[in-house]
């Protein structure tokens, strides 16, 4: 298949799916930034429920 064979529209559709996948990239990396937030949250959480924990085991 040459250039002259591609329609407009499919070429197009390659640009508006190459913007999703981008799209869907920075929302993956987004989500694995909060997943990294979070789960620093639950550790300091442990952290804290351990040092309680040990401190009433006195």
């Amino acid at each position: 298949m040459t250039d002259s064979n591609i329609s407009q529209p499919e070429t197009s559709e390659m640009t508006d799916d190459q913007r999703e996948l981008r799209r869907c990239k920075q929302e993956i990396a987004r989500l694995k930034q909060l997943v990294v937030e979070l789960s620093e949250i639950v550790l300091r959480n442990v952290v804290k429920s351990d040092e309680g924990d040990n401190r009433n085991a006195r």
